[in-house]
């Protein structure tokens, strides 16, 4: 992934339409590709690093006893909160 700059009025390409002096980050297969048809078109900026993708919070619920009452936390199990469940 790179940071390149458009030189052109306008560039159409996997993050939308960019125009003129505004800066986007492609892949490189897709900045080769664009060198190859159209090398004045942008000029490549720097490298950019990807950051790791974050992982999706789970989603909890109130846990409910049979008769559909809120359960309470067990305090004999510190380690274990039976007030709440995953969805």
């Amino acid at each position: 992934m790179k940071k390149v700059l458009v030189n052109a009025i306008k560039l159409h390409c996997s993050k939308g339409r960019v125009e003129k002096g505004e800066t986007v980050i492609l892949p490189d297969e897709e900045i080769a590709k664009i060198n190859k048809l159209r090398p004045h078109i942008i000029t490549v900026m720097e490298d950019v690093v990807e950051k790791p993708a974050k992982k999706p919070l789970l989603k909890r619920k109130r846990a409910r006893n049979t008769n559909g009452t809120l359960k309470s936390d067990d305090p004999s199990t510190p380690n274990i909160n039976e007030a709440w469940e995953d969805k």
